[in-house]
């Protein structure tokens, strides 16, 4: 396996994720509830997309430069995502725990691939 290609796959998994949940909190949930979740996912999977382009972009045998420029950009990131996040809660009045869940898309991307890489990785006799 190319470890090049877990952050692509990631994302996949986590974009999928996000996905499933849009769907369920479409049958299931409020219409608060539902854009909460939308815009949370949404804000969350782009400043994972960014982060992982930057990194791919840096050039790492020059470290001091780039660890200064990708963390630069990861407080940048931040800055502006916590911009968006209170944007999002005092003008849109969603709901704050659909946008929890919504933000919380990722690392339960994290947790479906770990899952999943467990289970390829299994022996046939374990099966």
């Amino acid at each position: 396996m190319r470890f090049e290609s877990i952050p692509g796959i990631w994302f996949g998994i986590s974009a999928a994720v996000y996905l499933v949940g849009l769907i369920a909190c479409l049958v299931l949930a409020p219409a608060t509830f539902m854009v909460g979740y939308g815009i949370g996912g949404a804000l969350v999977l782009v400043n994972s997309a960014a982060s992982a382009r930057r990194t791919k972009r840096a050039d790492f045998p020059n470290k001091s430069r780039v660890t200064a420029s990708l963390l630069g950009g990861f407080y940048v990131r931040l800055i502006l995502l916590g911009i968006c996040l209170y944007l999002v809660i005092a003008v849109l009045r969603v709901d704050p725990i659909g946008l929890v869940c919504g933000l919380s898309v990722v690392p339960a991307g994290l947790f479906v691939m770990l899952v999943l890489i467990y289970l390829a990785n299994r022996r046939p006799e374990e099966a």
